[in-house]
């Protein structure tokens, strides 16, 4: 009978192992040691052995690890025998001959060899007389290539220590992560070099290098102990290390100061033939990184960085990868504050704000950021820089102190673990009493991005101060998401230029507000520093003499300057709040502009307004559709058409509104529908008419070049005159329209003999 039992004991073995199908499931690994040697640098092969010290988590007679490419010729076990083991795809299957009990601990002994993995990134790179890994490869899925030299649970919540042993001939130089603890000369040509990492880490982490190998060594005095700094290059590249690196004290200390202490053994970085990689203390540099100067200082910066976001805590699924990646973009530009000075950081993250704030506005980027498809994980807009926009945007919301305070508890509460977006939310509102589920719902959870806008309703003086009445609006872009907790930035400007900074919290879609001020305000700008992914692009455009810029499709061009003037330009990327509705007259759905000009002295300043069917194919289609600008001061004023010129060689598919004496107000294209009004189109005319206000229920000014007599033709749609207005060397001409009926009208400017110079459109409400 035991005999029997003992038989189908062993029957059943494959059937149990059968239940184990994914790495890593019941064992938790505890410590690799990993020994490397034999690399055959022309045939690109190399021999090891992997100790790995694990755990079982639950009842098991399997375990299941991933080695990629390298054939498996021996496993062994210290404390079971090994009923057999199986190598298919990236899948080691282990079975034992006897149930290991949840809790025991074993030490499996697995010897391989062979042709290394690698892709066009991740994986083991030979390059010449140099091998050295890569810890995750962009291509493969998942992309952790820690499989690629040694056996492993390779994933990023399966965290253990490391003992690296790389034997290499005399003339090379073989370097680990964590601390070297010895070099030895085995007397045949060879040395073996041992390294330590006493850290729980990710297998992506780890890594090596083996070449002829230059150091260059510093020592960073860090907040709780000195630090060595290791740089190992190529000999070509060694000189140029010192400039690279003239900054790294700084970067270090700045890291310090706001993460918290340096969470791991050395600051260390090699030059390896392809990109920039966060392994621990042995961070892999392009060697166009190492260029002699500080041009491509932020790598250094972002990849130092990863040892707090990254490495200390590990984003828990590759669909968080903001939380590594994300976070270390914004580390890696938002250093520059400490070394630069303010403005060089609030330029660079101005930038990429407005850059991504135009990314999310294409549906093809409508995605959440904790949701990235693995095609996607690295992802230059979608996941490092909309990461640091948002992370940017984060900080602004707590406010700086709060922001970094609640972080560094954050990386002290989940060290040398993973966590989720769901658990960084949480941290950030214990940590620091901040409700931060809104936040998270708006720029983490859902698709595309939020608009936020204020405007100023109205201001009236109370006593000293002045009530300064806010709209408040929120739109998303891309979701049906409606933000809760909504919380924004607005800049009042006074006469003097003053400026009142406030930040308005408000739930839903439309809200009111009301501030106090010391000053009347001459003007309002929105997130007037651009730190906000708010669903517009922002420039503050400085001329101090007679010049031009441009931005988002307008110039904004001062003829002559005593002093200096401002123009702080948003481009909104939503149509307006407040569609007029004027029968055959479409306003743009994709953005409108906030101008606000400030001016210093005297200044004559213009703007440019360009329009063309590339973006503006919403209301611009076919010759039927005739282009025009409306503006209003601001929510209390209507929209309507203003005096401008076109710009010659304006027609239909493109063209430039030109606006003199440019005036602070919102401007939006609109179309009119040329075929509805027979209207003619302006490229057969030499201006088209401009009337203010438009609409309007009494009367009109109507505008046009030069001194001129003539008169001025008010018609029904079907071109009978109704209204005729006389004028002598008139430029413009006020008229009474208030016994017309409610509708559109054509209006006419004829020359002395009634031919018609210039032709436009009113709307009497």
């Amino acid at each position: 009978m035991k005999r029997l039992s003992f038989i189908l004991a062993i029957l059943l073995l494959p059937f149990v192992a059968m239940k184990a199908q994914t790495p890593g499931e019941n064992i938790d690994v505890d410590h690799y040691e990993i020994h490397l040697w034999d690399f055959d640098f022309a045939n690109q092969t190399l021999q090891g052995e992997t100790f790995i010290d694990f755990t079982a988590t639950a009842n098991t007679n399997t375990a299941v690890l991933e080695l990629k490419r390298l054939a498996v010729t021996d496993v062994a076990c210290d404390l079971y025998g090994v009923l057999s083991f199986n190598q298919e795809g990236d899948f080691l299957t282990i079975v034992f001959d006897e149930t290991m009990e949840a809790g025991s601990s074993a030490t499996l002994d697995v010897r391989y060899g062979g042709s290394t993995f690698n892709e066009s990134w991740g994986g083991v790179h030979w390059w010449g007389q140099y091998v050295y890994n890569l810890g995750v490869g962009f291509e493969s899925q998942p992309h952790n290539l820690g499989k690629t030299w040694f056996p492993c649970v390779d994933d990023f919540t399966d965290k253990a220590t490391y003992d690296v042993f790389i034997t290499a001939t005399n003339d090379k130089k073989a370097i680990g992560g964590g601390n070297l603890v010895e070099s030895i000369d085995n007397g045949d040509g060879t040395t073996t070099w041992h390294w330590h990492t006493p850290q729980m880490i990710a297998t992506y982490h780890i890594s090596f290098i083996v070449g002829d190998l230059v150091l260059w060594q510093d020592t960073y005095h860090g907040i709780e102990r000195d630090i060595p700094i290791e740089v190992y290059t190529t000999p070509g590249l060694s000189g140029n290390v010192p400039a690279t690196f003239a900054h790294i004290h700084e970067i270090a200390a700045f890291l310090e100061e706001n993460l918290g202490p340096y969470p791991f053994n050395r600051i260390g970085y090699i030059s390896t033939s392809l990109g920039c990689m966060e392994h621990t203390d042995n961070i892999a540099l392009a060697t166009s990184v190492i260029s002699g100067n500080t041009d491509n200082e932020e790598y250094l910066a972002h990849e130092l960085s990863h040892m707090w976001s990254g490495n200390l805590v590990t984003c828990y699924e590759a669909g968080d990868m903001w939380l590594n990646e994300g976070f270390a973009q914004f580390w890696g530009t938002f250093y520059r504050d400490a070394i630069y000075g303010p403005k060089a950081f609030q330029d660079m993250i101005s930038a990429k704000t407005n850059a991504i704030a135009t990314w999310c506005k294409s549906p093809n980027n409508w995605m959440p950021l904790n949701n990235i498809p693995l095609d996607m994980t690295y992802k230059t807009n979608a996941v490092y820089e909309r990461g640091a926009v948002i992370v940017n945007t984060m900080m602004n919301y707590m406010g700086r102190e709060s922001f970094l305070s609640a972080m560094r508890q954050y990386f002290q509460q989940y060290a040398y673990q993973a966590a989720t977006s769901e658990q960084l939310c949480e941290a950030l509102t214990q940590y620091s009493g901040i409700d931060m589920q809104g936040f998270f719902d708006t720029y983490v959870y859902s698709s595309g991005m939020p608009h936020l806008y204020a405007v100023i309703e109205s201001v009236t003086p109370v006593g000293n101060q002045y009530e300064v009445k806010l709209k408040l609006n929120y739109q998303h872009i891309g979701d049906t998401h409606i933000g809760q907790n909504n919380k924004y930035e607005v800049t009042f400007i006074g006469p003097g230029f003053q400026l009142a900074t406030e930040k308005l919290t408000w739930d839903g879609l439309h809200e009111t507000a009301t501030v106090m001020l010391d000053f009347e305000p001459v003007g309002m700008a929105n997130d007037f520093k651009n730190n906000w992914l708010d669903g517009m692009t922002q420039k503050n455009i400085l001329l101090k003499s007679a010049a031009s810029q441009n931005f988002a499709y307008v110039t904004v061009q001062a003829e002559t300057v005593t002093d200096s003037v401002l123009v702080s330009v948003e481009n909104h990327l939503v149509e307006p709040y407040d569609d007029p509705l004027i029968p055959y007259l479409t306003l743009s759905t994709k953005h409108f502009w906030t101008i606000n000009r400030y001016d210093f002295g005297e200044a004559d300043v213009n703007a440019w307004f360009d329009y063309s069917k590339t973006n503006d194919g919403d209301i611009i289609q076919t010759q039927n559709d005739s282009a025009t600008l409306l503006y209003r001061k601001n929510a209390s004023e209507p929209w309507h058409e203003i005096p401008f010129t076109f710009y010659q060689g304006s027609n239909w598919k493109q063209g430039r509104f030109i606006v003199d004496d440019l005036q602070s107000g919102e401007y939006v294209i609109a179309a009119w529908d040329k075929e509805e009004l027979g209207k003619a189109e302006h490229s057969d005319i030499a201006r088209q008419l401009c009337i203010y206000p438009n609409p309007t229920e009494t009367e009109a000014t109507i505008v046009w070049d030069a001194p001129a007599d003539g008169c001025i033709l008010i018609c029904d749609m079907n071109g009978k005159a109704l209204q005729r207005h006389d004028f002598t060397q008139c430029e413009n001409l006020r008229i009474s329209i208030g016994e017309l009926p409610r509708g559109c009208y054509l209006v006419e400017r004829c020359d002395r003999k009634g031919k018609v110079l210039e032709k436009g459109m009113l709307i009497v409400k």
